[in-house]
């Protein structure tokens, strides 16, 4: 399934191809919720190869020694994130133009989830990092 999305304010845009299979996790870990303003933030993951921007120039902030998180410059909507290895491209939900086109597969980082939060439990949970790029 071909999927599109963008910033808020419509600068920076990207596409990527959906497959069966791809993870998709409702993310709870601190750096998530810090860079979103969020209790938790869902992501897809995807190779490389079927990811591009296709407008706009992203930021990157390397919030890890793992991985950068791209955002606009300009409204900063947190829009995907990149591994070091170039293994994936997590792709935040809510900046999909149709974001109920990809469902929520499993939670990641339950072990640093807020208190109050409580997300639905019918999905697989993860203490630390579902797994990706299998």
């Amino acid at each position: 399934m071909h999927l599109t999305g963008a910033c808020l304010c419509g600068a920076v845009a990207y596409e990527f191809d959906h497959q069966p299979g791809d993870v998709a996790d409702i993310c709870h870990c601190a750096q998530c919720r810090r860079a979103s303003g969020a209790a938790a933030l869902p992501w897809v993951q995807v190779p490389p190869s079927r990811f591009r921007v296709t407008s706009g120039t992203p930021k990157g902030f390397a919030s890890s020694p793992q991985a950068t998180r791209w955002f606009c410059g300009d409204c900063g909507t947190p829009l995907y994130m990149t591994d070091h290895e170039g293994h994936s491209v997590g792709i935040t939900l809510g900046s999909l133009d149709q974001p109920e086109a990809v469902q929520p597969t499993v939670h990641g980082w339950v072990c640093e989830q807020v208190s109050w939060f409580s997300p639905p439990a019918s999905l697989p949970r993860y203490d630390r990092a579902p797994p990706y790029d299998q």
